[in-house]
Formats: structure tokens, sequence, C-alpha cells
């Protein structure tokens, strides 16, 4: 079995150059399915990576590398990652 959360946060860790296990954490089931099916909210980073969480995002979101056989599609929803798997 794929273990979503885990996945997400190793890509966002080698990025962010902080702990997975820490990123794992932060990753949310949204309650509307529409916003998709995990949620990277990066406001949690901006004091740590001392930036905005929107640039947070934006970095994520042009540099993340993510198996597309497991993530269907990545967005960019103002500060948070939405992450829809396959």
């Amino acid at each position: 079995m794929i273990k979503f959360k885990q996945e997400i946060a190793k890509s966002i860790a080698k990025i962010t150059n902080i702990e997975a296990k820490e990123l794992e954490c932060y990753i949310e089931v949204p309650k509307d399915l529409k916003k998709g099916d995990y949620a990277f909210p990066c406001f949690r980073l901006a004091k740590e990576l001392k930036k905005a969480p929107q640039q947070i995002a934006n970095e994520i979101g042009e540099k993340i590398e993510i198996d597309k056989n497991i993530i269907d599609k990545i967005e960019v929803m103002r500060r948070i990652y939405k992450f829809l798997s396959k």
C-alpha cells in the first residue's frame, strides 16, 4: 500500500531541507475533497524558512518532483498545496 503522506513529505523535504517526518505531520486531508486528497499548508514553514507562505508554495511548485504513478496532479492554492492521488 502506498503511503501518500510519506511520499509527499519526502518530496517536500528535498526542497526545504526539513525532515520528512516533521513535514508528514503537517499534511492534511481536506474536509472538502474538491480541494484535493491531501493538502500541505505552507504557512507552518514561514517562520522556519523566513519566507512568505505564498513564496514557499510557489517554490515547492516549481521544484517538486513526484512520481506521476502515485500523484496525479499538484496545485498551488494560495498558501496551500493540493495533491490528488491516482
